[in-house]
């Protein structure tokens, strides 16, 4: 299945040297910049591209400030803006494979099947951006965290 597969930093294999752990795809991009570049026509990637990997997510949702206290209930304009745009290229992402989403910072699935990445006492809201209810997995002893494609 195509989607987004969202794993701590700690299972991926980086040098490609490190068996049973994956190895993250080479084309590396920023959130902005994967945006920007599913939405181009023609679409750049198909299922034979060597693959993208969405880097550096948590740091710059930080460094945006897009952190949520537990009981948070306010909108999150840029998290909705970035979804509705990944959302919106949903038919092309399905026929690319998995987009590698490493994330630095310990992950939670919360009540709701909301994603988190802990994060100084606040949570990265992570399925602001990808939608609720993933497919976990495993991979290097890890759990994984498998959005579709159109997130839902």
């Amino acid at each position: 299945m195509a989607g987004y597969l969202v794993l701590p930093e700690a299972a991926c294999d980086w040098s490609g040297s490190q068996p049973g752990k994956v190895k993250p795809n080479p084309i590396r991009l920023g959130l902005i910049d994967l945006v920007r570049q599913f939405e181009q026509d023609p679409f750049p990637y198909h299922r034979q591209s060597p693959g993208v990997c969405l880097y550096g997510l948590d740091d710059l949702l930080v460094q945006m400030e897009q952190l949520e206290d537990v009981n948070e209930t306010r909108d999150w304009p840029f998290l909705a803006e970035m979804r509705k745009r990944l959302r919106a290229v949903a038919n092309e992402v399905s026929n690319m494979g998995t987009i590698h989403v490493p994330i630095r910072h310990a992950l939670l699935l919360g009540a709701g099947n909301h994603l988190f990445a802990r994060y100084a006492g606040k949570r990265i809201p992570l399925w602001r951006l990808f939608g609720s209810n993933p497919a976990i997995g495993c991979e290097a002893g890890h759990e994984t965290y498998l959005f579709g494609e159109n997130l839902s």
